[in-house]
């Protein structure tokens, strides 16, 4: 008998240390092997059943009036917020509602419990904000997985913009509104558009994906905002207008603007020394355009070799087709400010109109690479 065996046979209270030759270990351990295994149930599922039924919580998480009983242990595994900075013991956690709301956080624990679990697009947004101030790495990819996905762009865009303003999110609002394209001139009829702040109307405008007719469009909708609260945004006008791309226009359209042919309303705008240079200026580009074309030609036809420089244009934003009873109106209407604002009003009595409007067959292929069919079909 080794010495190990000895030694766990000592520990029993043997009245006799004489008995100890008649046995050994491995009789023991040969007698007390359970002849069949055991059918007692599993712990993992036990507790899994306990921790989902809330029984005997260890945590407390207070959320402004809301008090959420919660385990520490599960949050602990995926969120470095209560794996770093919750002491053992802790029996109160205060989360600030700005970052994790109440309801947000309950989706967040829930999906915690329960990878599959959904999360609502009601709450979307914010469940993204308190994953990010919880650091939970493996739910904050889940959220941008669902932002990538191809259907969230045109007033689904939109929705999640005007909820990632809520919180701040400098990386996601941008973003939304770079993905609006179709959707755009309706957006021009809402109070929301007019609400934007100067910076956000500059990514909106700035973007070359927005579906415009024309590039008059997007002058009226720039005016459109100023008008709004022009006591506030007067000051505005040189930013504002440098977003236009005056050199995509008509030339007869500048040349309207260059005399001022429009409305009272616009005159103040039209009138400012920043608008009358960028109007002057892209009707100067566009005529040197033509002059260089026209000479280009001329040097074909001679069989001459001589230089020309070229002028830079700024890019084309995407151009839908009028091909529908209201957008054939508006194109072969009244191109002026007021027809614009005649074509919102249109736009806000049948909200889902923009879902009709077809995009040039130029622009199809360049947002199917971008955003897939989503934001070419109805």
């Amino acid at each position: 008998m080794d010495e190990a065996s000895d030694e766990n046979l000592q520990q029993f209270s043997i009245s006799s240390d004489f008995f100890l030759q008649y046995i050994d270990c491995s009789q023991l351990q040969s007698a007390f092997t359970p002849l069949r295994k055991s059918v007692r149930s599993a712990l993992w599922p036990l507790m899994e059943r306990k921790i989902k039924g809330r029984e005997n919580t260890d945590l407390q998480v207070h959320i402004e009036d809301t008090l959420i009983h919660c385990h520490l242990l599960p949050l602990q595994c995926f969120s470095e917020y209560f794996e770093q900075e919750v002491r053992p013991g802790q029996p109160v956690v205060e989360l600030p509602a700005h970052q994790v709301p109440p309801a947000a956080f309950q989706i967040v624990y829930d999906w915690i419990l329960d990878p599959n679990r959904q999360l609502e697009w009601e709450h979307f947004v914010s469940v993204l904000s308190a994953a990010e101030f919880l650091r939970i790495p493996a739910l904050v990819e889940r959220c941008w997985q669902h932002l990538d996905n191809p259907k969230v762009v045109e007033n689904v865009a939109f929705f999640v913009f005007l909820q990632a303003r809520k919180f701040r999110s400098v990386q996601l609002q941008p973003m939304m509104l770079r993905r609006i394209c179709r959707f755009f001139l309706s957006l021009v009829s809402t109070p929301e558009f007019c609400e934007l702040s100067l910076e956000e109307l500059s990514v909106l405008l700035a973007s070359n994906i927005v579906g415009v007719f024309d590039e008059t469009d997007v002058l009226y909708a720039a005016c459109h905002w100023l008008l709004y609260d022009w006591g506030e945004r007067q000051y505005a006008i040189e930013s504002v207008m440098k977003l236009v791309r005056f050199e995509r226009m008509r030339a007869g359209d500048l040349a309207r603007f260059c005399v001022f042919q429009e409305c009272a309303e616009l005159q103040p705008i039209l009138r400012h020394t920043a608008t009358k240079q960028l109007v002057d200026r892209a009707l100067a580009s566009i005529c040197s355009h033509r002059q260089a074309v026209n000479s280009k030609q001329t040097s074909a036809a001679d069989g001459g070799s001589g230089w020309l420089v070229e002028h830079s244009v700024p890019m084309e934003r995407v151009r839908l087709v009028p091909d529908t009873t209201e957008t054939l109106a508006f194109v072969a209407g009244d191109t002026s400010y007021d027809g614009f604002n005649e074509f919102l009003h249109v736009l806000c009595t049948k909200p889902n109109i923009w879902q009709t409007f077809r995009l040039s067959e130029d622009n199809v292929s360049l947002l199917e690479d971008m955003f897939g069919e989503c934001t070419v079909t109805d």
